[in-house]
């Protein structure tokens, strides 16, 4: 009971429906510990453009057009998960604008 208390104090914080990876330890005295992390990048990227899949030929066929700034927007999401905690803003931009090239989605500057 105290894990779905937990887990749900947690959570509340994301939209029912949302995707989150979830990573738990059991420990042999019936102790337990979680880690939270929220959605994936390719998940934040399809929200934004409004798109079920990525192109299935990325570089030939764009799926999608985003801005800078919604890039921004993720990589400040992002910057809370433990594993990109210590990197810069920049970086986790860097790595967004990849992901979103490999799906096919193209970043502008500004929309047109």
């Amino acid at each position: 009971m105290a894990f779905c208390k937990d887990f749900n104090s947690r959570t509340q914080k994301f939209k029912p429906g949302t995707p989150m990876a979830v990573t738990i330890t059991a420990f042999k005295d019936g102790t337990f510990d979680f880690t939270v992390k929220s959605p994936s990048v390719t998940w934040y990227l399809k929200q934004a453009a409004g798109i079920e899949l990525g192109s299935g030929r990325p570089g030939h066929v764009t799926a999608s057009t985003l801005t800078v700034k919604h890039v921004y927007e993720i990589a400040k999401i992002k910057q809370s998960d433990p594993f990109c905690q210590y990197m810069p803003l920049e970086s986790i931009c860097k790595s967004i604008i990849g992901t979103a090239n490999s799906m096919g989605i193209k970043v502008q500057k500004e929309l047109d």
